[in-house]
């Protein structure tokens, strides 16, 4: 679905042991023939040094893995030295504003997102296209179902819900109706690549990732996209949640900048931001611009929703 061929070689940028991610990744790659290079996460100075001596074409990992890789690729002048052609990602969604971001640091072709869960082998229970108008899945494997998370009845067509999964061929363990806690929405027309498997739009984020501020429920992945939307900033963020002696909610929204000093473009840029959170999100934030690359960053998930009131 990605496009590789049995020339490609696979970076495994995820986790092996019980876990299904690097296993899930490898089988895969066995199944069709191209070279799996199992890595595991973690351990920036060995992905470098995999990626220059082996010539890995592919590199499976986080979203946040990826961008962590690709301006260590960049720091470190490397990015003629490799072949790296694609990323996929998993375990985490990715907004636009990180995936143009990495490629514009290392110039890579394409990214993917890949679905998976443990409860259904892992990843790979879905893929987009070169095409990125939703992401494919097996409908041959398992039905899918997008409900109300509240009410368990199906939501109106096009609009998001959660994903609730009944299993086709799984013996040992099948699943019926069974929720996956991710918020997505059935895609209805066919995709321009010609392939006749469904799609479902990428994930917007988990049921338990919501927060409640101010009678207000957010999602992660709404933050995502007006973020990306707003030129100037790059792609990381934090969002703090406090509750202060006035027994009122603050919400405080720290960004990344790109490299720009020009301390009225931030003062700008940061009034832009308010202005739009408050437009589509319909809440007040106070918001920071930081310098890049200023933001903690994960080999594995990013923690960007500190959430510190009393529970």
């Amino acid at each position: 679905m990605a496009g590789l061929t049995k020339m490609d070689r696979v970076q495994i940028a995820v986790g092996y042991g019980v876990w299904t991610a690097g296993v899930g990744f490898q089988m895969g790659c066995e199944k069709f023939g191209a070279m799996a290079i199992p890595v595991g996460p973690g351990n920036i100075d060995m992905q470098c040094q995999f990626l220059v001596d082996l010539q890995s074409t592919v590199m499976c990992c986080t979203a946040s893995m990826g961008l962590l890789m690709a301006e260590e690729i960049y720091k470190r002048g490397l990015k003629d030295k490799i072949a790296l052609k694609k990323m996929i990602f998993g375990s985490e969604r990715s907004s636009a504003a990180m995936r143009k971001k990495i490629k514009e640091l290392i110039g890579l072709e394409d990214l993917f997102d890949i679905t998976g869960m443990t409860e259904l082998y892992g990843p790979g229970i879905g893929l987009d296209c070169a095409k990125h108008e939703g992401i494919h899945y097996w409908a041959d494997y398992y039905i899918l179902e997008i409900l109300d998370p509240e009410t368990m009845e199906p939501v109106p067509e096009g609009e998001t819900g959660e994903m609730v999964v009944t299993t086709l061929g799984k013996e040992a363990a099948p699943l019926i109706r069974y929720r996956t806690r991710d918020l997505t929405r059935l895609i209805d027309h066919p995709c321009p690549c010609g392939n006749i498997l469904p799609m479902h739009d990428s994930i917007m984020g988990r049921t338990d990732d919501m927060i409640t501020f101010r009678a207000v429920n957010i999602y992660p992945g709404q933050i995502d996209e007006i973020l990306s939307g707003i030129p100037g900033i790059s792609c990381e963020y934090q969002v703090i949640l406090e509750r202060k002696a006035d027994g009122k909610d603050y919400m405080a929204l720290k960004v990344e900048c790109n490299t720009s000093k020009d301390t009225l473009s931030r003062t700008e840029l940061e009034k832009k931001i308010s202005r739009e959170i408050k437009k589509q999100i319909m809440v007040g934030c106070q918001v920071e611009l930081v310098d890049y690359c200023s933001l903690p960053r994960s080999e594995r998930k990013s923690q960007r929703i500190f959430d510190n009131r009393p529970q």
